[in-house]
């Protein structure tokens, strides 16, 4: 297997989940037994990743230090997660692939498996069953859900991260979990200065700006499909939630 280095971006102060973030931050938070961290670190674990990076803002004391290197991001009360990702940009380093991967998330084994097999520059999870899962969690989906189109055929995607209109705009749905190649780091990281350059705001970009943008540039952004088996934690009717995966 090649190299894989993975960034776990723990620098939210998740203000929907109060009170469990007053003292610490979303990643941290316990789901049935286990901190939404302890999920991750599991199934990284599980296939021998131990290359691991956190990077942390708020409380980020909280974060397991002793463990895994950590990252911190002064400023995370006022910029968000792009900016938060590039504070450890001199560790992407470009003998390993790098997976970015929310700290407010959980998945299948099977979901990382599928994103560590995957092959382009630039390959995103994409849960194409997406629907079933906002269902359950809030009444009209399309209030918190982002567009996302792509060539089903391809793969590959023209469109993420914007609000949608109809249903119709969403043929799956970014779930925060994404691989930069090892032969794409070098050009990811002069790409973001690049928008930095044509982007004012750029310290309150999300994630999913940073890679419209480089659908725009024609750059090979791809998504890999799944069928749920992850959840994400925004509010505290999230917590009450069964994952049924689990």
């Amino acid at each position: 297997m090649k190299n894989v280095k993975i960034f776990v971006l723990c620098a939210g102060e998740g203000k929907r989940l109060r009170p469990y973030t007053e003292n610490k931050p979303k990643c941290l938070v316990p789901y049935q037994g286990k901190t939404l961290l302890q999920y991750q670190l599991e199934v990284f674990k599980r296939f021998n990743i131990t290359d691991i990076t956190l990077i942390g803002g708020y409380h980020n004391e909280a974060l397991p230090h002793q463990d895994y290197p950590v990252v911190v991001n002064k400023d995370f009360a006022t910029t968000n997660m792009l900016y938060s990702l590039f504070c450890a940009e001199k560790f992407m380093e470009e003998n390993s692939d790098i997976i970015i991967s929310y700290g407010d998330i959980i998945y299948h084994p099977s979901v990382f498996e599928a994103l560590l097999n995957a092959e382009h520059a630039c390959d995103v999870i994409t849960d194409v069953d997406w629907r079933k899962y906002w269902t359950n969690r809030m009444e009209d989906p399309l209030k918190d859900a982002e567009t996302f189109r792509w060539d089903t055929a391809t793969q590959k995607i023209f469109e993420l991260g914007k609000k949608p209109k109809t249903l119709d705009d969403i043929q799956g749905q970014y779930i925060g979990l994404f691989k930069i190649s090892a032969s794409f780091i070098k050009n990811f990281k002069q790409m973001y200065k690049v928008f930095k350059d044509v982007h004012p705001n750029y310290k309150n970009a999300y994630m999913s700006d940073f890679l419209q943008f480089l659908i725009d540039e024609k750059l090979p952004v791809f998504g890999v499909p799944i069928h749920n088996h992850w959840a994400e934690f925004d509010t505290v009717n999230d917590l009450n939630l069964k994952a049924s995966w689990l």
